[in-house]
């Protein structure tokens, strides 16, 4: 990515096969990886889609797959530029700023901040794979939001771990 400023980004990153294309150069360089059966180097087709179709096993999967672009329905153009305003502002972007510079709701820029920095923290755009080792936890809504008759008595407070699944 050669921008250094706003124009240059928007004119280098002006349509979402553009940004399909930077993309697929950064992740695999020069031989496309299957996302399905990760043979390397494959004979792929493009289809008009805009999806991958590996010869090997014939999935199909788009550049984003894999990554952490992969469960959002957001564009390129906006992870770009979201990216972009992270790396180039010197105290960073709040969510409710980023919210309005690519017109999608709070809560949509602040899933984008956290791929964003979850990027930043692991050094990679790929997401976690094989084992994940995650902190024990209690799974169950609070007593007090539950309807009166669904309530089960003497949990009201701390320790209510009798209602919820470790």
């Amino acid at each position: 990515m050669n921008a250094t400023n706003l124009i240059d980004f928007y004119n280098e990153f002006a349509t979402e096969e553009k940004c399909a294309d930077f993309l697929a150069k950064q992740r695999w360089g020069n031989e496309i990886i299957c996302q399905k059966c990760g043979v390397v180097g494959i004979k792929a087709y493009k289809l008009a889609s805009g999806r991958i179709k590996c010869a090997e096993c014939r999935s199909t999967f788009t550049v984003r797959m894999g990554s952490v672009f992969e469960d959002s329905k957001i564009p390129l153009q906006k992870w770009f530029f979201a990216i972009y305003l992270c790396t180039s502002l010197k105290k960073g972007v709040s969510s409710i700023q980023l919210a309005k510079y690519l017109g999608v709701t709070q809560k949509t820029s602040w899933f984008m901040l956290q791929r964003i920095r979850y990027v930043f923290e692991n050094g990679t755009f790929e997401k976690l794979k094989n084992q994940v080792e995650v902190d024990e936890t209690y799974i169950g809504g609070r007593e007090s939001n539950k309807h009166t008759r669904k309530r089960t008595k003497g949990t009201q407070g701390f320790g209510s771990s009798k209602t919820k699944a470790p």
